[in-house]
């Protein structure tokens, strides 16, 4: 979920560019052309175009690489499927790293965020009625993966809130998932962890940025409800699993006083052991020198990731 992530990426890095630190910044990466082709099959080769969902709405996916399994990525809160092509770090990105040796697919949620100057709200995917949850994501992937024909066994990659989307699908389409990574992800603990603050926490998160405080198109998540519905579905199956947790701390957004951000930073890491408590033997590793967008200022980490899950889940079979 992007605890400041949004603060991080698109106030920071396009209203004062500077904060973002490496060889790039989001804003000058993200200058690529958006990729608008209608793709009625995402079985056979390389794509990015707009899928049909069903009851009149579409979702924008793109897909790259042979092979199987397939990664499936889901990104944070407010974010478009743009962060997995980015890379700050040790090049290539994660989409493009990934498809050399496997099939990948990345897709826009409704009401995210795409990386223009300003950003915007993404026009790739249909927009829907908001706040959502948990639930609701799930279904959408659901469709779209089928409506695209990708092909399975997926291994889902998540980032931040999105960690809660793809434990929910796991636990429901059990027969589907072979794996998961955790990429600084959001653990349904985390709410408890906080206490008293977390009203403020979700206040912080649910409106980022003043451009789109009222915009009713703009990503809500009802995290409560999706959290209840992680711990009401069925329990998540052992499969093979990885997480990965930032070292740096989360940007202050300017103009937000009166958070305890000490207090975000001390209970983050027991968070993160939450999910590597999911599943039995699953690895924990530390992004050193990186901040929440680890698969931006670290892809090689998260790219790794994903090839250890491949071998392992190969051997679980």
């Amino acid at each position: 979920m992007r605890p400041f992530s949004i603060v991080t990426v698109v106030s920071v890095a396009f209203a004062a560019a500077s904060a973002c630190s490496g060889s790039s910044s989001f804003a000058q990466q993200s200058k690529a052309p958006l990729h608008g082709v209608q793709v009625p099959n995402a079985e056979h080769g390389d794509f990015a175009g707009k899928v049909d969902i069903g009851q009149g709405r579409k979702l924008y996916l793109e897909c790259r690489g042979p092979g199987s399994p397939t990664i499936i990525l889901e990104s944070g809160y407010h974010d478009s499927s743009q962060p997995w092509s980015l890379s700050d770090g040790f090049p290539p990105a994660v989409l493009p790293g990934v498809a050399e040796f496997s099939k990948i697919c990345a897709y826009d949620r409704p009401g995210t965020l795409l990386y223009t100057d300003p950003p915007r709200i993404t026009d790739r995917s249909s927009r829907v009625r908001m706040p959502r949850t948990a639930q609701d994501v799930i279904s959408d992937l659901h469709a779209l993966l089928g409506a695209a024909q990708v092909p399975g066994p997926y291994i889902l990659v998540a980032h931040s809130l999105g960690g809660l989307f793809t434990r929910l699908y796991a636990q429901t389409y059990p027969d589907q998932v072979t794996g998961l990574v955790f990429v600084d992800a959001f653990p349904v603990e985390l709410p408890a962890l906080f206490r008293s603050h977390w009203p403020e926490y979700r206040q912080l998160i649910d409106k980022p940025l003043p451009q789109f405080a009222n915009d009713p198109d703009f990503e809500q998540i009802d995290v409560d409800k999706s959290i209840a519905q992680i711990e009401s579905g069925p329990a998540l199956r052992r499969i093979p699993s990885v997480v990965l947790t930032k070292t740096r701390p989360f940007a202050r957004p300017l103009g937000f006083v009166g958070f305890p951000f000490a207090e975000l930073e001390r209970i983050w890491p027991i968070a993160a052991q939450s999910l590597v408590d999911l599943v039995p033997d699953t690895p924990h590793i530390f992004a050193t020198g990186s901040d929440h967008y680890i698969q931006v200022r670290q892809p090689d980490l998260v790219i790794q990731s994903i090839r250890l899950v491949i071998e392992r889940a190969k051997q679980a079979r």
